[in-house]
């Protein structure tokens, strides 16, 4: 149950709120890939009122650490997509659900097949067999984050060997073009493999995971960890990525970049990533309530 389904004239108590899940990219980052102070500010008054934030994001746990730290964060934090849960300060694993490899071996030869550029994630090291990434922006701010949540990347010629000899597997898969139809028809063939998801965290790419992984089951999983229900849990997000963590969520907050499916699901549309969106739902929902 939601705000939506308790009616309009419904009011949350800002004691109502005890776990708040937050969206990285195009939620709490700005276009530069930064943590305004508003947003700062705003997530640390929250922690202060005794709220356990969570940043909750598809990128590696290195690449999102270095962000988590910057607020203050102890705790998890849920990685690649809910693939990896682990703690911010000991690295310790709560949860991990990677892909097999006979599914990603798959993967690997349908982009092949399809001649599209793709990069993988073992462990927080980023392979890809093609550095002349179609999207630049997967790059940003990579180089200014500290050494220890640097992403490291690794050209590789044939991930596929490099998958059947490392002993384990990938967290995620992304797929990135420019050409919509190429995307569309290589996320087609990706889907018809039974022990993947597939979702996108940009409209210029789709990510693969193991089957059953998303944001939602993983706050889910803090969630019993916690003793919190989904009615004392808010979630902030803006792509398709974040659908399940909203659709858990007992207060859904859509950026107002968010996509259209995202804001139809969702209690409250907030400003965009790059106007404070946030601060802006914090201050709403948590802090002046």
């Amino acid at each position: 149950m939601s705000l939506l389904d308790l009616g309009m004239d419904y009011r949350v108590r800002n004691d109502m709120i005890k776990l708040l899940a937050i969206d990285l990219d195009g939620t709490l980052l700005n276009s530069d890939k930064r943590i305004s102070e508003v947003n700062l500010n705003s997530v640390r008054n929250a922690v202060d009122r005794g709220v356990k934030v969570v940043v909750c994001s598809g990128r590696v746990f290195k690449g999102a650490r270095a962000y988590a730290r910057q607020i203050g964060l102890k705790g998890p934090l849920i990685s690649s997509n809910g693939a990896v849960i682990k703690e911010i300060d000991t690295e310790e694993v709560i949860y991990q659900n990677l892909l097999n490899l006979e599914d990603a071996l798959k993967v690997i030869e349908i982009c092949h097949q399809e001649r599209v550029y793709f990069h993988s994630y073992i462990g927080d090291v980023m392979y890809t067999e093609n550095r002349e990434c179609p999207s630049k922006s997967y790059w940003k701010g990579n180089d200014e984050l500290p050494e220890e949540d640097r992403v490291e990347i690794r050209v590789v010629e044939d991930f596929g060997r490099v998958v059947r000899e490392s002993g384990t597997t990938p967290a995620k898969f992304v797929i990135i073009s420019k050409e919509p139809e190429k995307l569309a028809k290589t996320r087609e063939y990706i889907k018809e493999i039974s022990g993947v998801d597939v979702m996108s965290s940009h409209y210029d790419n789709f990510e693969i995971v193991n089957r059953g992984v998303n944001k939602g089951n993983a706050l889910k999983i803090l969630s019993q960890r916690y003793q919190v229900t989904a009615q004392e849990l808010m979630a902030i997000g803006d792509n398709e990525n974040d659908f399940a963590m909203l659709k858990f969520a007992g207060i859904k907050i859509a950026m107002g970049n968010a996509d259209e499916k995202i804001k139809e699901i969702s209690d409250y549309v907030t400003l965009t990533n790059d106007q404070n969106g946030v601060s802006k739902a914090i201050e709403k929902f948590i802090l002046k309530m």
